[in-house]
């Protein structure tokens, strides 16, 4: 085996399989005792500890011994350091790396030169500056150039973002333990030196684009920055990144045991068997008011989340729950192996993912999700015939609204204290598909007519959802196209009911077969039937059963069931097909709060009366952005009027302030007000409010 070396190997995939076959553990990795196997690593502690007066003496020869206690030759009597003092104080690393190569008594000469610890790591073409030795030795100086990195070690520290070198050792070690989740796995658990119970989560990302070449740590670097500024405690930190070869990597202080989907499907995790009976249902509450609370914070900060389902959702061995990452960051998107049935069971309606044409196998009217696609291809049709406008009735929803489709009335089936019925007549040969693309945009009182004044064209009832403090119908002429934001509510919509219906029922199989439709979609050859389980296509058996889960609640006897009426009615509105009249985050939270402390008996929740800085260097506006103008005003955030400041109140040092002065005075005053009450009220419905929320309740 030879002598043994004062540089211990740092641990790697091939020299923890060699210690294991030295030790008799040879194929058997998941018993392999790794902690006996660790290596020791040179941080600034262990190095400090070994390289003492006595360790140096036991490196030099007797009559290089003497050497240590002269003053410094460059010295020229303006310090009284010597050669001894100036190794323990500014070059540990350097004289350990000469004592490794064989070569320590050269520490006079690398003083004489001023070279220190500050100097490392030294490049290979600078190694010959050092001279090593008498006649120069590449061969040495390349072992000198290796041997540094095994002493110069950059540890990482949070917030932090490290280059390392293609020499340069990664003080970081494997936890020899898997999560029960078997999606999780491929995210490795780390640790640092000397601190193996400081565990972290460690993914990888590729910093080159397999397929184009192209280079990727630019975007890399911006999203990890990007991270950094959206932290929240329920969104998986961003605790340090680096980057090394062509692989950048981003570790977490956020460890998933499970997602939300393995959770519920395991039932009976060993983290949520650990928490008493009684209390599991306001936990999982709680949960629901952590995510709106995470949410509102990226809405807030002018980001948008875009991938809200229950695999990118993580829960820790403490049963707190967090977004695993931002979805609108791409460098965290890639490498994750994509569930495209689950990405498309969890889009929102006026995603493009759930646009995709299908065709209803059962007879019409089921559901609302086809009537814009038959629309669409009503409009660019030549025939123009009756036949084609005979085939209205199978259905599909459109981006803004649901529509149900009816010869003469509204569905039977609709609740009367919970809709609103408009009957309008649409007539497909006179209109082309443009006029229903948006259709909320052409809600005016001129096109609303009944049945009686055209008795000859189908009749459409839309069906739109009571909100409160909506604007006044003239409004919706001027709805915004979908954003981002709505979706996120939509999306995180279908996770609550999801978590509802473990709350009380225990799993949600149940739930998927109800939901469950029979559809036949076009392919080559034809049409190929499957099964649809989005929530997107079935909106009428979403809301039949939130039906049978309240009625399920009210036989319950704890009070924490007593908050499911009012967070069932809360989903319903944030599952509305008409995403403009969906609540935004920030109210989303508020309302659960309510609910769950005001109906459910929840005594504190832990994201309660939170607010958030909206930092410098993030996307959000300020709200010295926002528009001004008494015409633009939104009508939920009408400014209070501000008199105007006098001539002595203003803060400039002439004695007089002439009326253009006093106008802008005004307007800046006015400003920081409005910036002030609207932090003051961030966590009530009509404080800040989303972009997209302020241009849909804009007078026009």
């Amino acid at each position: 085996m030879g002598t043994r070396s004062i540089a211990q190997v740092p641990p790697t995939p091939a020299t923890i399989a060699l210690n294991a076959y030295i030790f008799g553990y040879g194929g058997h990795s998941l018993v392999t005792p790794h902690a006996a196997l660790k290596r020791l690593w040179w941080t600034d502690e262990r190095i400090k500890a070994k390289v003492t007066r006595p360790f140096v003496v036991s490196k030099l020869r007797g009559e290089e011994r003497g050497f240590l206690n002269r003053p410094l030759a460059f010295g020229e009597g303006l310090t009284d350091d010597t050669y001894m003092d100036w190794i323990l104080d500014r070059a540990k690393r350097l004289f350990l790396i000469l004592a490794e190569v064989g070569v320590p008594d050269q520490i006079f000469g690398c003083i004489d030169d001023s070279w220190d610890d500050d100097d490392l790591p030294i490049s290979l073409e600078n190694v010959r500056n050092l001279d090593l030795a008498i006649e120069n030795d590449e061969v040495l100086n390349k072992k000198f150039y290796v041997t540094q990195f095994l002493f110069l070690l950059r540890e990482l520290r949070q917030g932090s973002h490290i280059d390392y070198g293609p020499k340069e050792h990664i003080p970081m070690e494997y936890v020899n333990s898997l999560p029960p989740a078997v999606t999780l796995q491929i995210w490795d658990r780390v640790h640092f030196p000397e601190r193996p119970e400081d565990i972290y989560m460690r993914r990888k990302f590729a910093l080159s684009d397999k397929d184009t070449s192209h280079d990727l740590r630019k975007s890399f670097l911006r999203d990890v920055r990007k991270a950094q500024t959206l932290a929240h405690e329920h969104i998986a930190s961003v605790w340090a990144s680096y980057t090394t070869g062509d692989a950048g990597y981003v570790i977490s202080d956020f460890i998933g045991e499970h997602t939300l989907a393995t959770f519920i499907e395991h039932r009976n995790p060993a983290q949520f068997q650990r928490v008493r009976a009684s209390t599991r249902p306001v936990l999982l509450c709680e949960w629901m008011h952590c995510l709106a609370d995470a949410l509102a914070s990226l809405h807030e900060r002018g980001a948008v989340h875009t991938a809200i389902r229950p695999s990118n959702i993580l829960i820790n061995h403490s049963n707190r729950i967090a977004f695993a990452d931002v979805g609108s960051l791409r460098t965290f998107q890639r490498g994750k192996k994509v569930n495209k049935t689950e990405n498309y069971d969890y889009a929102p309606p006026e995603s493009p993912l759930s646009q995709a044409p299908l065709s209803i196998a059962s007879s019409p009217p089921i559901s609302s999700t086809g009537a814009f696609n038959k629309l669409r291809k009503m409009s660019t049709s030549t025939s123009g015939s009756s036949s084609a406008s005979s085939n209205a009735g199978s259905t599909r929803t459109n981006s803004m609204c649901t529509i149900a489709t009816s010869p003469t009335t509204s569905p039977t089936s609709a609740r009367s204290n919970s809709m609103t019925t408009i009957t309008t007549t649409l007539s497909p040969t006179n209109k082309s598909f443009s006029s229903f693309r948006n259709f909320s945009r052409h809600l005016t009182h001129s096109s609303i007519s009944s049945a009686s004044e055209a008795p000859s064209s189908p009749t459409t009832v839309i069906r739109i959802l009571p909100k409160p403090s909506i604007p006044d119908p003239d409004l919706l002429q001027d709805l915004p196209a979908s954003s981002p934001e709505m979706a996120d509510i939509y999306s995180l919509g279908c996770v609550f009911l999801d978590i509802i219906t473990f709350m009380i029922r225990g799993k949600t199989n149940d739930f998927v077969k109800y939901r469950t439709m029979r559809v036949t979609s076009p392919v080559a050859n034809g049409k190929r039937a499957r099964n649809d389980t989005s929530f997107h296509s079935a909106p009428d058996r979403i809301d039949e059963w939130a039906d049978i889960l309240q009625d399920d609640s009210e036989r319950l006897p704890e009070q924490i069931f007593r908050a499911v009426p009012g967070l069932l009615e809360l989903v319903r509105r944030m599952m509305m097909q008409n995403a403009t009249l969906r609540p935004s985050a920030i109210q989303l939270r508020d309302r659960i709060q309510q609910i769950l402390v005001g109906e459910g008996g929840v005594e504190a929740l832990c994201c309660a009366n939170r607010e958030w800085e909206v930092l410098p260097n993030s996307d959000a506006p300020t709200e010295l952005e926002t528009d001004l103008s008494a015409d633009s005003m939104s009508l939920a955030t009408e400014l209070p009027s501000t008199p105007s400041r006098t001539a002595s109140e203003c803060p400039r040092s002439s004695s007089r302030c002439d009326e253009h002065c006093s106008v802008t005075c005004s307007t800046a005053s006015n400003v920081e007000s409005e910036r002030s009450r609207r932090r003051s009220s961030a966590s009530t419905a009509t404080g800040r409010i989303s972009s997209w929320r302020k241009a849909f309740s804009r007078v026009s």
